[in-house]
């Protein structure tokens, strides 16, 4: 008895209250010795009984979730001292325990006989709803705090995404610059080979001509042709356009596993997703290709945002990463509004071109896709697309296989 009552002192529910009511409530205590992984209570049984925890540890779980686990001087049940609502979660034993049982019908014969005990029964369960009360403002501000962290976290994204896109614009305009300045280069260069050319036939035509042609003025055309010469060598080395068009030669080339680079760049776009209400649909495979790291994940990123930007909510994305015979081969569908069948080749086009094929109803695919095409035949690859109204788009890039 005495070890009971030290017991039920430490335990919350009944320590504050005087000694000779915790003796009352020791004497009907039912000792009750339980095994390892022994089943104590089920969700859905009738409640008659509370439990105190003299030894040992139990967990409250529902199906295989653990709601939290138990040790000694802790209590379950307690509530069905005084509803006859069933079990809400099962209880079982994680170690050997000793736990010591109070049957309701004890309980309520214990409070008929004093009522100072119902008072501290209910002053303890008052001071549980308070300190309720308490978590639940606690965990109201926490609520408040995250919603406005989540906020500005979002009004960030939404800056960073809006930097992102005149970013893009900036470098799809420097490549536009840098596409005009070669081809100007071209006709420079076009322009003076041809000169260059008629002017070094007529020198060699009368270097050739010794009759007509003295010693002096042979040397004058020598220094002449020498100098055409060195012209003509600068401007095939340094003005030749395809080494000035060929940025493949730059680039940095690795094996890549196409399915990583692809998941990566889907965890960056989770969330939107799921804000948008959009199912993502993945079928990928370990391939691997031989490409530049910065320039695929520009590629994968451009086309899984334009899937994104043009799927209704309560539609999905599907992605694709799969081998094509010797051909790695990605495909992003989305279930939009899709292209016109005359509008899938030039989707890729220039920008400034684009603008003058759209009319005001049609999707704009915007720069990415132009910045797609550029990267992906950078990287000896090829990408289409495959759409018709109203049944949604796919863009399909096609690398060589990695040859180790």
């Amino acid at each position: 008895m005495a070890e009971i009552i030290e017991i039920l002192k430490k335990v919350d529910i009944f320590k504050e209250m005087e000694s000779h009511f915790l003796e009352e409530i020791a004497g009907v205590l039912e000792e009750v010795n339980v095994k390892r992984q022994q089943n104590i209570i089920k969700k859905g049984d009738p409640g008659d009984a509370m439990y105190i925890i003299g030894e040992g540890q139990v967990r409250i779980h529902d199906g295989n979730h653990v709601l939290s686990r138990l040790s000694e001087y802790n209590v379950f049940g307690e509530y069905s001292l005084i509803d006859d609502e069933v079990r809400s979660a099962s209880v079982t034993a994680e170690k050997q325990s000793i736990l010591y049982k109070l049957n309701r019908n004890d309980f309520d014969k214990l409070v008929a006989r004093n009522k100072d005990i119902t008072r501290g029964i209910l002053r303890v369960l008052i001071q549980r709803i308070r300190y309720m009360n308490e978590l639940e403002e606690k965990l109201a501000r926490s609520y408040i705090k995250i919603q406005k962290q989540k906020a500005e976290i979002e009004e960030q994204s939404e800056n960073l995404r809006i930097q992102k896109q005149k970013f893009e614009e900036q470098n799809f305009e420097l490549l536009n610059i840098n596409e005009e300045k070669n081809n100007l280069i071209g006709v420079v260069v076009h322009g003076l080979k041809n000169p260059l050319t008629s002017c070094l036939t007529i020198v060699d035509l009368l270097y050739a001509d010794e009759e007509n042609c003295n010693g002096e003025q042979r040397e004058y055309l020598d220094l002449i042709r020498r100098s055409l010469f060195r012209m003509n060598k600068m401007i095939n080395e340094i003005l030749d356009v395809n080494i000035i068009e060929s940025r493949v030669l730059q680039l940095k080339i690795t094996k890549i596993n196409l399915r990583s680079i692809v998941s990566d760049i889907l965890g960056n776009h989770r969330l939107a997703m799921e804000q948008l209400g959009l199912e993502l649909v993945e079928e990928m495979d370990d391939i691997f290709a031989d490409l530049n790291e910065v320039y695929i994940l520009q590629v994968v990123d451009n086309l899984i945002s334009n899937a994104i930007r043009f799927t209704p909510s309560g539609k999905k994305i599907h992605v694709l990463v799969l081998k094509k015979g010797k051909a790695a081969r990605l495909v992003i569908k989305d279930e939009g509004v899709g292209i016109p069948s005359h509008m899938t080749e030039a989707v890729f086009d220039l920008y400034q071109q684009k603008k003058s094929m759209l009319s005001q109803d049609e999707p704009d695919p915007g720069l990415g896709l132009a910045i797609v095409k550029k990267y992906v035949t950078a990287m000896a690859g090829k990408v289409w697309c495959e759409s018709s109204e109203g049944k949604g788009s796919s863009f399909i890039v096609e690398f060589p296989l990695s040859a180790s």
